[in-house]
């Protein structure tokens, strides 16, 4: 069950949201603030940077290509002493955003653009290993919490991210999927879908239909499932697939759950 989430916080940001102090399976709950996820953060105001200010935050990773981060910089409190890291190798995998719409041209439909959704998600367990990986080391190094992880609309970039952080934690497979549904009260599909559609012209040259990019703008449940459906078949658990893929190693699993549960 979904813990009680604040409205959003950032009127310029609305997927900003600290995610909910959910239960771990060794009876301790995540803490409260230790982790935000977001989309892109160019549009703050005055008073979302204060708001900002005020969470704390040590460490942004930023899953943007180089050149959505050009195109949309983001706005930072001028006395925040957070670090950025910066993930954008993903845009060269099999799973970057640009791939969704080669595979969407394949059968540029509202059901073309489900599947082509559903072959993103299988692959980016794969195709993101080696960013996660250095997510988790510089987490494990200390001083990286509150973490703040963003990509540029908050979803699926972001909800791949914070669906491993948060089953690394012992987080239930429930409390992880009612996470990414809750996307959807702070970004609308509907209002979305024009928009995301104008980022796909400019960013990749795709000219889509609105009815064809809206299932882009969802927070499907049976997207992230996808994801869980590939680690399962190939590695037995998430706890397989951060060892052996991402490389974290159980000692570091113990650590990091005693950096991010109470």
């Amino acid at each position: 069950m979904l813990p009680d989430v604040p409205p959003a916080l950032l009127g310029g940001a609305p997927n900003f949201r600290a995610v909910a102090p959910f239960p771990a399976a060794d009876g301790r709950r995540l803490k409260p603030g230790i982790l935000y996820r977001s989309g892109e953060l160019s549009r703050l105001s005055e008073a979302d940077v204060a708001c900002l200010a005020g969470c704390g935050i040590r460490l942004v990773c930023d899953l943007r290509s180089t050149a959505e981060q050009a195109s949309y910089a983001s706005r930072w409190p001028r006395e925040s002493l957070h670090r950025h890291l910066d993930l954008p190798g993903l845009e060269g995998t099999d799973a970057s955003p640009a791939k969704i719409f080669a595979l969407i041209l394949r059968d540029p439909t509202p059901r073309g653009a489900r599947l082509a959704m559903d072959t993103l998600y299988r692959r980016k367990p794969r195709a993101y290993a080696p960013q996660l990986g250095s997510l988790f080391s510089n987490l494990l190094r200390g001083g990286a919490l509150p973490l703040l992880v963003h990509c540029h609309a908050g979803k699926d970039r972001t909800g791949f991210f914070t669906a491993m952080l948060l089953a690394a934690a012992g987080i239930s497979r429930d409390d992880i999927l009612a996470d990414y549904v809750e996307t959807s009260r702070f970004f609308a599909a509907e209002a979305q879908a024009p928009q995301m559609a104008a980022w796909a012209e400019h960013a990749f040259g795709q000219t889509l239909d609105i009815a064809t990019v809206l299932p882009l703008a969802e927070a499907r449940p049976a997207y992230l499932q996808a994801a869980f459906a590939a680690i399962d078949d190939e590695f037995g658990g998430v706890e397989t697939y951060l060892t052996q893929a991402v490389g974290v190693s159980a000692p570091e699993l113990h650590a990091f759950r005693d950096l991010v549960l109470e």
